[in-house]
């Protein structure tokens, strides 16, 4: 039987739930290329180990590893590990997927031709996939060798909507080929002559072009020109590997919340300036390695590879000895910026600084005076040997202010407006009254109270006369101030702050002497 107590009074609870903040100031986020094999991995992931991380197709060891593998393997050598490292994969371009399939199609043609040319009399046909290369060795003057059925070729890619040129000159037919300036230079090729290279270049509209090597040779009489065709060398570019530019993927894991810190692995440095330009705009931070600094001991190279007008970038010098060549550096140097981050996002932001701090996995840089000099006039970060100690020094970004000044303030303004927004989420009503302009004055102390218990604000202290000097003070309007206008806009304005930075002491000089009195 119910208790009738509805006939007397009712009870309707409502849940006043606050927003969830789930902005992050700790974990850093790894941009870079997928992997080189099978990948799994999703364009933006979360990874706590780098286990997960193998797992997802990186590998992180080896001469076949992957830079973003590398770079999780030193973030996960640091000690403290991260409890979770973020990874944004750089996707290919729709240009590159295309220009893939271009190469398949214009392979299996090449092949078909190849095959078809086995028997023929006056030549030799070999194709190098790996480096896009047809090499053709004739016994006899151009004119003389039959040559019909490499025009095959152009047929099949022509039905399937391909374009081929050399230069400039397109042709679709043999024909049309021998209408071409390159034409008449084969066929002025004598015996015992210098090879003749001609690019070829395979064009589809939506994809990247393809170049083809063409190698014609006629070597003279008992001469084994033939077999230095084995040309196997390194591609002069690889369409079908474009990656999107790196606003693109920032773009892409700006989606994704709980990173502050954006950190490269395998991307071309002379996009370093792009990406922190990009970030400039953002409440994030990035940080690259430096290598060129010094330019590994050529001359007039002191020029780092970001300009010193972005208060959001840091760089770290990445190279044992300035004269270091590249194939010297140890692998997990070209990712110190990686350790650098990982080790600083530690500390909760307000009780840090990021010098002074030991990194595990990566090598110290031997320094002059002189050299580290430099890098502190350029705001560039570096890692030495202090006694028996590996650690950071200087913690600055490249416009010259501290690290964890520009880490502690997003944080702090995070954390304000967090509060505030809750103060008026939570309440049914906040009055344009002085009680109510007063709870919006409470969050501000509370969120500077909370900065100076992190460390990041200075608590109070006294002067040599004893009055306080206090860590913060605030300043709101009183209601009465305000105008009828200004109060039917319910827009509270006027609210101020001041805050004393506790910083961070990086240098201490003591002086004294030894006398046989005081």
């Amino acid at each position: 039987m119910g208790k009738n107590y509805d006939l007397i009074a009712t009870v309707d609870i409502d849940i006043a739930s606050p927003i969830v903040d789930d902005a992050s100031f700790d974990n850093l986020l790894i941009m870079g290329p997928a992997p080189k094999g099978e990948s799994k991995a999703p364009d933006i992931g979360v990874y706590a180990s780098l286990m997960e991380v193998e797992d997802a197709g990186f590998v992180s060891t080896g001469a076949d590893a992957d830079p973003v593998g590398v770079a999780a393997r030193v973030a996960f050598s640091q000690s403290p590990t991260p409890t979770q490292v973020y990874i944004a994969v750089q996707k290919l371009t729709k240009e590159a997927i295309a220009a893939a399939a271009t190469i398949k199609d214009t392979n299996a043609a090449i092949e078909s031709y190849v095959s078809n040319s086995e028997a023929a009399v006056g030549r030799t046909v070999k194709f190098y996939e790996n480096s896009r290369k047809l090499a053709i060795t004739v016994e006899s003057a151009i004119t003389n060798v039959e040559n019909s059925e490499i025009f095959n070729i152009l047929a099949v890619l022509t039905e399937e909507g391909y374009s081929v040129s050399i230069g400039e000159d397109e042709f679709a037919n043999a024909t049309a080929f021998k209408k071409l300036p390159a034409y008449k230079k084969l066929t002025a090729l004598n015996q015992g002559d210098e090879d003749i290279f001609l690019t070829v270049v395979v064009s589809r509209e939506g994809a990247n072009d393809v170049p083809y090597t063409v190698q014609v040779a006629y070597p003279s009489a008992g001469d084994e020109q033939i077999e230095t065709l084995s040309a196997d060398e390194i591609l002069v570019d690889s369409p079908e590997r474009e990656l999107e530019l790196p606003a693109e993927t920032i773009a892409r894991a700006l989606s994704v919340s709980g990173w502050y810190v954006l950190c490269t692995a395998g991307v071309d440095p002379q996009l370093y300036e792009e990406i922190a330009a990009y970030i400039e705009t953002q409440e994030k931070m990035f940080c690259y390695t430096e290598m060129n600094f010094f330019g590994a001991g050529k001359d007039g190279a002191n020029e780092p590879a970001v300009g010193n007008v972005y208060f959001r970038t840091c760089g770290v010098y990445g190279r044992e000895r300035t004269d270091q060549p590249d194939e010297e550096v140890p692998d997990a140097n070209w990712y110190i910026n990686v350790a650098f981050v990982a080790k600083w996002l530690n500390y909760s932001s307000g009780s840090e600084t990021s010098a002074f701090k030991t990194l595990s996995s990566v090598y110290p840089s031997i320094l002059t005076s002189t050299e580290m000099k430099f890098l502190a006039e350029a705001s560039l970060n570096y890692f030495i040997t202090v006694g028996n100690k590996n650690i950071t020094m200087n913690g600055k970004v490249v416009g010259d202010e501290w690290a964890d000044i520009i880490r502690f303030r997003d944080w702090l303004k995070n954390d304000m407006q967090v509060r505030v927004v809750n103060l008026f989420i939570t309440r049914p009503k906040i009055p344009y009254t002085d009680s109510g302009i007063s709870l919006v004055q409470n969050q501000m102390m509370a969120s500077l109270k909370s900065g100076q218990d992190a460390g990041g604000i200075a608590e109070d202290e006294f002067d040599e006369n004893g009055d306080t000097i206090p860590g913060y003070v605030t300043s709101v309007p009183l209601s009465s101030s305000l105008t009828a206008s200004e109060k039917a806009s319910r827009k509270l304005t006027k609210c101020n702050f001041k805050a004393r930075l506790a910083g961070a002491i990086h240098f201490a000089e003591l002086k004294g002497s030894l006398t046989y009195e005081l």
